[in-house]
């Protein structure tokens, strides 16, 4: 698995070790005696310390371990272990995504990386772990390498909305069409509209491959299916978060002349937004306990309506404050139904923004998966 001549990759990695850089900052934790020509398969090894224990490291580089292929690589891995319980086997990458590292912490894979996160466990001699440390400082011939597509934003999160809406089983072309359809219930239900949530079957291929290498969706013949939505569901809730602040930069808050529930503000914002909008956080989540709405949070496409919109500060205060977003892509409408005609994001949307709120919104968007959610995709 490994080149007699090692790559500039490996020669970062060996220059990482004996300067300790992977270990910095671990009481008591050192790197001793690197080798960068080990036995085969393997492209180094060193040895790993703790007070008065040592173990051999026995380390396979690459510049990227998506979960996929530490799946196909861990019986490779165990085989070894069996025939070599004295040593640790570790994967080592500039880079191992939070998904990764969890794969080989439940699997009992050990793995380095350049950002300083490590598990190395030998049972019974020693356990080193650290996780959740970025990368920073690295060279490009150490980050460089095969990017994989994110699909957790912009048009690609589309197709998540739809393996999540329903997590049957799907084919590509399957995908593509459900797409279509909802372009046309969208605009069958908000006339007047040019809303389009179609994507190419190129997008999404790449979309899906980059789901099926992280392991979160698998192949069934020609079709997809999504194992664990509730996963799935939580890493994107979680990769949107990391975003939210920077996305309100995108809104606009006014003060609320209408009143307190959807029945009140609709009306009033029908008469002056032409372009469409829905309701989204705590008041989109109205069915749910321990509701105490303090602002109602508005997706809406930008048009000739923002000006009066914002004019609403200079209004007499009836209900809590209004905020309004122009979303980061149009797949924010997908899958939207109406409540008393006021137009309410889908609960999978609506999920995203309770938890991204934290808090007691947090508490709002634990009832909604597991009482509207969780119940739609049969596994309540």
């Amino acid at each position: 698995m490994s080149s007699t001549t090692p790559n500039p990759l490996e020669a970062s990695v060996a220059d990482a070790l004996e300067k300790q850089l992977l270990v910095e900052d671990l009481p008591g934790i050192s790197i001793r005696d690197v080798r960068r020509q080990p036995e085969e398969p393997f492209d180094l090894s060193f040895e790993l310390i703790s007070g008065s224990t040592r173990v051999r490291v026995l380390g396979e580089v690459k510049r990227t371990f998506t979960p996929n292929v530490l799946q196909q690589i861990v019986p490779w891995i165990e085989r070894l272990k069996f025939l070599r319980p004295d040593i640790a086997i570790a994967v080592i990458a500039p880079m191992l995504s939070q998904q990764a590292q969890a794969y080989c912490i439940q699997n009992g894979l050990n793995f380095l990386d350049l950002a300083g996160n490590i598990f190395i466990d030998v049972p019974g001699k020693l356990t080193v772990q650290r996780t959740g440390r970025r990368t920073k400082g690295l060279s490009a011939v150490e980050s460089e390498g095969p990017r994989s597509l994110n699909v957790f934003s912009g048009r690609t999160s589309r197709i998540l909305r739809v393996l999540l809406e329903n997590p049957k089983s799907w084919t590509l072309s399957d995908i593509s069409r459900e797409l279509a359809a909802e372009t046309e219930r969208f605009r069958t239900t908000v006339p007047n509209t040019q809303l389009d949530f179609r994507v190419s079957l190129g997008s999404i291929s790449k979309a899906t491959a980059s789901l099926e290498e992280q392991l979160w969706i698998r192949r069934r013949g020609m079709s997809l299916v999504v194992p664990e939505p509730q996963r799935l569901l939580e890493q994107w809730a979680e990769k949107y978060r990391e975003r939210y602040r920077w996305r309100l930069r995108s809104s606009f808050q006014t003060d609320n002349p209408f009143g307190r529930t959807l029945d009140d503000i609709n009306p009033g914002l029908k008469s002056i937004i032409t372009t469409p909008y829905v309701f989204s956080g705590a008041i989109a989540a109205s069915d749910a306990p321990f509701v105490d709405i303090d602002q109602v949070e508005i997706f809406l496409i930008a048009g000739a309506g923002d000006r009066q919109l914002r004019e609403l500060k200079s209004e007499p205060k009836a209900g809590p404050k209004l905020r309004f977003t122009h979303p980061y892509d149009d797949g924010v409408f997908m899958y939207s139904r109406r409540v008393s005609q006021a137009p309410l994001a889908s609960p999978i949307q609506v999920y995203l923004d309770l938890y991204a709120r934290g808090g007691r919104d947090f508490k709002q968007a634990e009832y909604l998966l597991a009482n509207i959610i969780r119940p739609r995709w049969g596994t309540a």
